[in-house]
């Protein structure tokens, strides 16, 4: 099975080093992400929060740790022979501190997709993905609407009812327990 992965918020445990980082930034001490969108958590621009982002990248993008148990989940997954495609919305200029991020925490990897902007969805479908792990609602409703199972990495951030073909995941643990009831019944 070709399997789909999002970077940041599933493999990455990026956002509460990013909190750390943002709180010292704007000199606010918000311990909970409430939205994916950063900026509307802080109360800023997109524009002010993104250039932050930009200047800071080499840094931000080292300091997080792997979420727990994701090496291993992503190592037994392979070693179930399925085919691992990273799909991130990071862009292709932060792929150098993608790949140095990776190596670092011994994270395996084959394909590293950087949407940018654009759409995950038009990405799953290119590449014939056949189930992805994400941890943005909107993008992991997209993707279930184009058909893809989804699994959702639970977080602050994307509390509420579950699309169809969405189901929610508190761990890598059930992240693998999820994959391997789905490739049994496939």
């Amino acid at each position: 099975m070709r399997i789909g992965i999002d970077i940041d918020g599933v493999v990455s445990d990026s956002y509460p080093a990013w909190l750390g980082e943002l709180n010292r930034h704007y000199g606010k001490n918000i311990t909970v992400l409430e939205d994916y969108e950063m900026h509307l958590v802080f109360d800023v621009p997109y524009d002010d929060m993104n250039h932050f982002f930009v200047k800071n990248v080499e840094h931000l993008f080292d300091i997080p740790r792997p979420m727990k148990g994701a090496r291993e989940g992503l190592e037994r997954i392979l070693q179930a022979g399925h085919e691992v495609v990273y799909v991130t919305a990071r862009s292709q200029d932060e792929e150098k501190y993608t790949l140095n991020w990776m190596k670092k925490y011994g994270i395996p990897y084959e394909q590293i997709l950087f949407t940018g902007e654009k759409s995950k969805v038009d990405y799953v479908k290119q590449w014939k993905l056949e189930f992805f792990i994400e941890d943005y609602m909107v993008n992991a409703q997209a993707i279930s609407e184009a058909g893809v199972p989804v699994l959702l990495l639970n977080a602050s951030y994307n509390q509420g009812k579950l699309p169809e073909r969405v189901t929610r995941c508190h761990s890598w643990q059930d992240i693998i327990k999820e994959i391997e009831c789905f490739s049994i019944h496939s």
